[in-house]
């Protein structure tokens, strides 16, 4: 039965450090500009709160989500998911900037019209971080 324990207790030791490993994995030093971006798209999809994204997020964009108050975050997400759903991004150009990249993306809104999107991706403290989005519709 000891034995028995200690593979557990070891098990569970693995699962824990998988579990704080998980968000710096997003944060990749390998990755490109692009492949952050399409690693952050898909948490976003998959996301169920703000607070899951904040890893993927810049220090400005952070900050003012933070500023945000607690009970206003939900609605805030909410429209934030509501106005960034897409499917089939796909990056068309990855330009280097001074402190990271920007990328010029499109993508199928829910209305089925080709939206085009430029992103700004930085560098801080060695991993790319989310900053600016602004996308329109053709």
């Amino acid at each position: 039965m000891n034995g028995h324990r200690r593979v557990a207790c070891l098990v569970a030791f693995g699962l824990l450090m998988t579990a704080l490993i998980a968000p710096a994995s997003a944060q990749n030093a390998s990755q490109t500009a692009s492949q952050f971006y399409l690693a952050y798209r898909a948490a976003f999809d998959k996301a169920k709160s703000i607070d899951e994204l904040l890893p993927f997020l810049s220090k400005k964009s952070a900050e003012r989500v933070n500023a945000t108050p607690a009970g206003d975050r939900p609605k805030m997400f909410e429209l934030l998911k509501m106005m960034g759903t897409l499917s089939e991004v796909k990056i068309l150009k990855e330009a280097k900037a001074a402190d990271g990249a920007t990328l010029s993306v499109e993508g199928v809104g829910p209305d089925k019209a080709k939206n085009k999107g430029t992103i700004e991706i930085v560098k801080e403290g060695g991993a790319w971080k989310l900053g600016e989005e602004s996308w329109s519709s053709s």
